[in-house]
Parts: C-alpha cells; sequence; structure tokens
C-alpha cells in the first residue's frame, strides 16, 4: 500500500523526538538497530534509510532545542506573545508565551484571569522555577501579566463574542470558551463533546467542504477549500491547536473525497512530520496524540464500518463516531483514568447541527466586524441550545478505565469488525 510508506518514518520521528525529550536519548540507537534491521530483513533498504534518518533528525531537532532552552537565561520579566487562550487551572490560570529567542512555550501561571488572548503582546512579571512535566524547556514562571496590545484575532473573537447568547456557540466556531461555565466545560468533556468547543479538525473539514461544494470542476474546489480555509485561520488565528485542526481537517477532507493523488494517511504522515518538525514540544502534547489518533482511526476503520452499517448519512454519523471513539479512549483512560460512555450518542445525535453551527456561524463572524451578525447567531442558537440538552439530558457519562483493558476492548471491536 503506497499510502503507509511515511507511516513507518512519522511514527519512528515521533519515537525518537519522545525519547530525547523524556530523558532516555540513547533509546534512539536502539530504535534505529531494531526498525532497521526488521526492514532489512523484509528487504525493504529505503524504509530502513528513510526510518534511520528520520529518527536522527527528529533526534537532533530536539536535543539541539532542550540545550538552548537549558542555556536561555529567564530574568524577574517576561515579554513575548500568548499562543493561545488563557485556561483555568485548579489554583488559577495558565497562558502559554512565545518568547523571542526561547525554543518553546513558556508555561505561566497566573491567579486571575487576564485580559489577553491568543496573540495579545504581554509582559509578565514575576519568577521562573522548574517545570515538572517533560519537554523541551524546563522553566515555568509565576507572576501577574500586564497586555500591551492584542491581536486581530483577539478583536474578531470579541466582536463576535458580543452578539452571542449561548457560549457554546463562540467554542464551537472560533474555540472562545470564555462564556462557558466551568460546569459546562466538564460536563461537554465528560459527554465526549469537548471537541465541539474548541477548532479541531472536523471544523477545518466542514468548512473545506461547504466551499468546494459551492463550485464545479476539481480546481476550482481546490481554490474554493483553500480560500475558505485561509479565511478561517484569518480569523480564529494561526495558534497551535489550529496548525494540528488544520493537518487534521485536511486529511480527513481528503478521506472523503478520497483523492488518488493524495491518500490520507500520507497525507496524515506527512503533516505529522512537518508539524513535529516544527514543534518537539507536540510529541509529548495529549492534544497533538489525539488528533492523530482520531485522524487515523476515521480513515482506517471507516469502510469498515460502514459495510457493516451501510452507507447512509446517518450511518456515516455513527461510523465517524465510533472510529473516533475506539483509538482516542486508550489516550483518555490514560490521561483521566475514565472514559465517557456515552460520547458515540451524543455525537451521533448532535452530528446533523454541527456543520450548520460552523459555516453559519463563521458567516455570522465575519458579519460580527461590521455589526451585522446578531440575525444569523439568533437562527442558531435553538441548534447550540440542542446541544447543551443532548448533554444535560445523559444519566451517566463516565466510568473508571485503564488504558489496558481499554485498548483490549478496542481490540475485540476491531476484530468484530473484521469478521
Amino acid at each position: 500500500m503506497r499510502e503507509l510508506r511515511l507511516v513507518p518514518a512519522a511514527a519512528v520521528a515521533w519515537a525518537a523526538t519522545l525519547a530525547v525529550l523524556l530523558g532516555h536519548p540513547w533509546l534512539v540507537a536502539g530504535l534505529v538497530v531494531v526498525v532497521s534491521w526488521a526492514f532489512l530483513r523484509a528487504d525493504h533498504r529505503g524504509q530502513a534509510v528513510l526510518c534511520a534518518a528520520s529518527a536522527a533528525l527528529f533526534a537532533t531537532l530536539a536535543a539541539v532545542r532542550s540545550q538552548r532552552a537549558e542555556r536561555f537565561h529567564f530574568g524577574a520579566e517576561v515579554t513575548g506573545r500568548l499562543t493561545a487562550d488563557p485556561t483555568q487551572t485548579t489554583s488559577g490560570w495558565m497562558v502559554r508565551l512565545s518568547v523571542p529567542g526561547y525554543p518553546a512555550q513558556l508555561p505561566v501561571f497566573l491567579t486571575e484571569r487576564p485580559d489577553a488572548f491568543a496573540g495579545s503582546l504581554v509582559t509578565v512579571t514575576g519568577r521562573p522555577g522548574p517545570a515538572d512535566r517533560p519537554g523541551v524547556g524546563d522553566t515555568v514562571f509565576s507572576g501577574e501579566l500586564v497586555a500591551h496590545s492584542h491581536s486581530w484575532t483577539a478583536g474578531v473573537a470579541e466582536r463576535f463574542r458580543a452578539i452571542c447568547d449561548n457560549g457554546l456557540i463562540p467554542g464551537m466556531v472560533l474555540g472562545d470558551t470564555s462564556l462557558q461555565s466551568p460546569e459546562d466545560k466538564q460536563l461537554y468533556v465528560d459527554t465526549g463533546l469537548s471537541h465541539l468547543s474548541a477548532v479541531s479538525g472536523s471544523n477545518v473539514a466542514i468548512v473545506c467542504t461547504v466551499a468546494a461544494l459551492l463550485v464545479r470542476g476539481p480546481r476550482a474546489r481546490v481554490a474554493a477549500s483553500a480560500s475558505a480555509l485561509a479565511l478561517y485561520v484569518s480569523l480564529v488565528g494561526w495558534e497551535p491547536s489550529v496548525q494540528r485542526a488544520t493537518v487534521a481537517g485536511a486529511v480527513g477532507l481528503l478521506a472523503v473525497l478520497n483523492s488518488s493523488r493524495m491518500e490520507p494517511l500520507h497525507a496524515l504522515s506527512l503533516g505529522a512530520l512537518a508539524l513535529l518538525a516544527l514543534d518537539s514540544d507536540l510529541a509529548v502534547n495529549y492534544g497533538f496524540a489525539l488528533s492523530v489518533a482520531a485522524t487515523a482511526g476515521i480513515v482506517a476503520l471507516m469502510p469498515l464500518l460502514l459495510r457493516a452499517l451501510g452507507t447512509g448519512i446517518l450511518a456515516r454519523a455513527v461510523a465517524v463516531a465510533i472510529a473516533a471513539d475506539i483509538v482516542t479512549m486508550p489516550l483518555i483512560a490514560l490521561m483521566t483514568g475514565r472514559i465517557s460512555v456515552v460520547s458515540v450518542v451524543a455525537n451521533v445525535l448532535v452530528a446533523p447541527v454541527v456543520p450548520v453551527i460552523t459555516v453559519v456561524g463563521l458567516v455570522a463572524a465575519a458579519f460580527a466586524q461590521v455589526g451585522w451578525g446578531r440575525p444569523l447567531v439568533m437562527l442558531i442558537e435553538p441548534l447550540a441550545d440542542w446541544i447543551h440538552a443532548v448533554a444535560a439530558a445523559m444519566p451517566i457519562t463516565t466510568v473508571e478505565a485503564g488504558p489496558v483493558a481499554v485498548l483490549l476492548f478496542g481490540g475485540w471491536v476491531v476484530a468484530a469488525l473484521l469478521r
């Protein structure tokens, strides 16, 4: 299968980067030896060379960036740009800064919610400390934040947020969850709907697909999809979550179109390699792992599921939900020790309204910049209320589970599908 030719290189690059960031660089040599020997035994010399080169290159990138981070000196004051909106923690708030000369994002912990958003230029006054999580950088910061200027995307989000009464709409359209209460956020996590209130691959795929359906001809569709993607990125910003979503969405779109020029798994591998080359910290990022796993699961398992479920719209919605759940549940169990037991049902029930909210909401966000978006928002507010009602109506949402048990369960499901 030609579409699998980059999968081993991407996996080896990921594993090599992970080994360096976890402090075990000697594992890279063992990885190269084992993988090269396996491919040479199978008479795949090209794959052996490609995997060895990928491991060496990405391990070197991670090591060089880690050394630069160790040599970087932080004073009592740091100036940089926020790479994402503030996130709430158990003891306060956290932001991530892109600091000139520092090869990683700097986590900054605050006691109060800052008046800053992704792209804002800020100065933090406080003290540095050691990080307790693996990554390129080994420093975190605690202190007070002062915003100097806000980005274009922050203004877009603010004007759109001002015309929305339902906090789920800004989250589904622009990834802005500032209007959602902590209880609502946890409810969406427990019911497997949290991906709706963040910029995800499904957003990108929906926007590009609708744009492609509005025109005729392969070249016109590619141009329309690219234009829609450019507009979407200009509205939400080019933060790390958007980068992951762009790759996942593009791969999902290829799977839908059944492209013969660029196979979905080949595109996913190429995208993963590009993102790891840009940011080595993605190797230890759960969001990156979930995006890659969900996309690969949808591409690989959709044909098996549709063979059993049929090819209708409802069957496709169920197939996407099951495929994504099977491959992401072990990761979620590893992260939290719990898994959602209603995520498939909840995602199927809300699937018909998600594209409508995304597309109409995006148009409303554009019109909101000139004060004309409120009527469109009023059209989709009942649909957003339906999503919240579905999440709130679930009597039991999560159960305790370990990653091994969930992995075995997923294996039996796949085996049943193969039968």
